[in-house]
């Protein structure tokens, strides 16, 4: 089963590539990219233009870690790439976002000592450094895990060990446009509290992480200009952590895993009360959300068979339940990154393959039927 899954995979890329694409072949391709050694996909942007950019990490000659990006057209066919990063750390993509003229990474790079340091870089629209910005302190690891922009500002989200107790503290930062700082608070010190997440809704921050102290998800409401908790709530059960956040259609969905491997869905309302909480599946680690135009979803995780990773996509609708089309998609090997739909109604997943064959970045995108996940 797995000669026949790479040969499939493989030869979908070949006839793909380089090649002139229909318009049903760009809606629908699998693609492969990095050195094929320990390379990992973490998130994806579509471009306004077309094509998109991937950004993850790579391993540059065998030993050192780069945080590597991307391009690639409407097809999935690759205009260019480039890795950046510190030659005596391993670097590690986390999030990108678009802006003005550009993009701006947060990455990390982990030292010999085992700290966590952060970066912000800007990189133009050929892949070429501009800027890079190192986020707090070097006497203490911090983590960003995720980016929101507004134009003129940089907000992050994310966690780090002020007392080096390995316990985390909720960090939230906001930046200038060249990535200087403006102000930055951590919160709930040791804790084991992180943010996933972070939204730009109007004049607030909406961040989404797991509260140490409640061991709960939950959901905060802080002002763009300054620090402070204008709201809050917790989300979900106990040890129920948070996989992943999406803000769309004015709605929070709070993907969730739970401690006895439930995979849990929760969709939050503008003023913060649940609307309705979906457990849709079990079995499985959930690691991404979207939300189609119609207001469905579709769920990406990730379980293990024979010592295999594989991929898992589960549909479900407007209410968080299964749909009958969750029966008939088939699994693919490897580990998820981030999922999200396309201006052509479809979806993409950026992710890693399974290691039997090394480690690559897998790019899968398909139309809105399903049709690369149809067994």
């Amino acid at each position: 089963m797995k000669r026949y899954y790479y040969i499939f995979l493989v030869a979908i890329t070949l006839f793909s590539c380089e090649s002139s694409i229909s318009d049903f072949q760009s809606k629908n391709f699998v693609k492969i990219f990095g050195s094929g050694y320990e390379s990992v996909g973490i998130d994806i942007v579509e471009l306004p233009e077309g094509g998109y950019l991937l950004l993850g990490t790579d391993l540059v000659d065998n030993s050192d870690y780069q945080v590597y990006i991307c391009r690639v057209d409407a097809s999935g066919n690759r205009v260019w790439d480039n890795t950046f990063g510190l030659d005596d750390a391993k670097d590690e993509g986390q999030a990108i976002r678009s802006v003005a003229d550009g993009f701006v990474v947060a990455s990390t790079a982990t030292d010999e000592s085992g700290l966590v340091h952060s970066y912000i870089t800007k990189i133009d629209m050929q892949g070429v450094v501009q800027w890079s910005q190192p986020i707090g302190k070097n006497t203490y690891s911090i983590c960003v895990n995720d980016i929101a922009t507004d134009g003129s500002s940089l907000y992050l989200a994310g966690y780090s060990d002020t007392l080096k107790a390995g316990k985390t503290d909720y960090f939230i930062s906001k930046l200038d446009a060249m990535g200087n700082p403006v102000w930055a608070k951590h919160f709930q010190i040791s804790l084991n509290s992180s943010f996933q997440k972070i939204f730009i809704r109007n004049d607030e921050l909406i961040l989404v992480g797991t509260d140490g102290a409640t061991q709960k998800a939950s959901v905060l409401v802080v002002p763009k200009t300054h620090f402070g908790i204008n709201s809050s709530v917790s989300v979900g059960s106990t040890n129920e952590v948070v996989a992943d956040a999406l803000y769309s259609g004015d709605q929070f969905y709070v993907l969730l895993n739970g401690s006895a491997s439930t995979t849990v869905l929760e969709c939050i309302t503008p003023a913060l009360d649940r609307a309705w909480r979906s457990e849709p599946t079990d079995g499985i680690g959930g690691k991404s959300v979207l939300r189609n135009n119609d207001g469905s979803l579709v769920l990406c995780g990730e379980s293990v068979l024979e010592g295999v990773p594989y991929i898992i996509f589960i549909p479900v609708g407007t209410d968080g339940t299964l749909l009958p089309e969750a029966n008939n998609l088939r699994k693919i090997q490897g580990s998820a990154g981030q999922i999200q739909n396309t201006s052509d109604g479809g979806f993409i997943l950026v992710g890693t393959t399974a290691s039997t064959f090394g480690k690559s970045i897998q790019l899968i995108k398909s139309d809105k039927n399903y049709f690369m996940l149809k067994n």
